[in-house]
């Protein structure tokens, strides 16, 4: 049931998805398919069964990234989207959330300024915060590194801009403007050869990371820190989560992306290939202050029972992104040994 759910997805057909939406016995027999994969990944520790569940993810976020085509307005996908999505994201995510100890959750302040002074110093102690691989490894690097690391960031960099446009629903405020001030730059202020999306895919051209190299070199890690930045930006009960995970985002991309562009220029590469991770440098410190102060501050001072929420999405990002990078890290010292 699930590979052929995942082939329609593909190559979506309204008849088979009209069949599929009204046959509730199939879609019952999918939901259960669904929780036993689940069952597998996360309470067995079966390794195979947390790959598949992840490629399946994958899919499903790359169609729900996609854009209508102009002959299917009315192959309505979203009755088995939500089956299928309800089963396994919230699996990915509860997973997560319980791997943030409840002691890091509690006893914040419950003022704006106040409680960004203590999510940042969580932030700046976390392993995460100045990663080796980051402060380390790409003073050395090769270009193979380089090359791995930036397959990697795919999972993530090119769908930013879509991601902070969702996040704008229901924002109100400041807080609505931060966010669309953030998608504004990402939009290269209106300007095509600067949107950050292009700049990206001109930073991978420029050494040769095209979708073949991508594809047979993208880790399950990566695809892990891919499919739960949707998950929590695409559903909005978990908007609190959201800010506090993509405030990490920006937080945190400055240093990393200075550390980068030392390595690009030490290795000589094409100039025109790190302008992506240049600008960020800049930009990004200004939206993490815009962050913390315009939008994560006034929730705060809206509802201080917000607090818990928006550092759950922070250390699920924290813990995500050191998985991943210690994963990218290895892999890149095994290569070398």
């Amino acid at each position: 049931m699930l590979s052929g759910f995942v082939e329609a997805l593909n190559f979506p057909v309204p008849e088979i998805w009209r069949e599929l939406t009204e046959n509730f016995d199939e879609r019952a027999a999918l939901v259960r398919e669904c929780r036993e994969l689940a069952a597998l990944a996360f309470e067995e520790k079966d390794a195979e069964a947390h790959a598949r569940l992840h490629d399946v993810l994958t899919d499903v976020y790359a169609y729900e990234f996609s854009q209508a085509a102009a002959g299917s307005p009315d192959l309505d996908t979203q009755p088995v989207l939500k089956d299928v999505v309800g089963v396994l994201e919230n699996a990915v995510l509860e997973d997560e959330f319980r791997q943030v100890p409840e002691e890091w959750l509690k006893d914040y302040p419950t003022d704006g300024k106040g409680y960004v002074r203590w999510l940042k110093a969580h932030i700046q102690n976390h392993p995460a915060a100045s990663h080796p691989m980051y402060s380390t490894r790409l003073a050395e690097a090769p270009v193979d590194d380089i090359r791995f690391l930036l397959a990697q960031e795919t999972s993530l960099d090119p769908r930013f801009d879509d991601i902070l446009a969702v996040m704008q629903l229901g924002a109100r405020g400041a807080e609505k403007m931060e966010i669309a001030n953030n998608y504004w730059d990402e939009m290269g202020n209106g300007n095509f050869s600067e949107v950050h999306t292009t700049l990206f895919s001109q930073c991978l051209d420029s050494i040769d990371v095209d979708a073949t190299y991508i594809e047979e070199n993208l880790l399950l890690e990566a695809k892990e820190c891919g499919n739960i930045s949707a998950a929590i930006a695409l559903t909005r009960r978990h908007y609190l989560r959201a800010i506090g995970y993509f405030g990490v985002t920006e937080f945190l991309a400055p240093r990393r992306f200075r550390e980068l562009v030392t390595a690009w220029d030490r290795l000589e590469l094409p100039a025109v290939g790190k302008t992506y991770h240049d600008i960020h440098i800049g930009v990004d410190a200004k939206h993490a202050a815009g962050w913390y102060k315009n939008v994560i501050g006034p929730v705060i001072e809206r509802d201080p029972d917000a607090g818990r929420e928006i550092a759950l999405g922070t250390f699920v990002r924290l813990n995500t992104s050191q998985r991943y990078l210690d994963r990218v890290l290895a892999h890149c010292e095994n290569r070398a040994a």
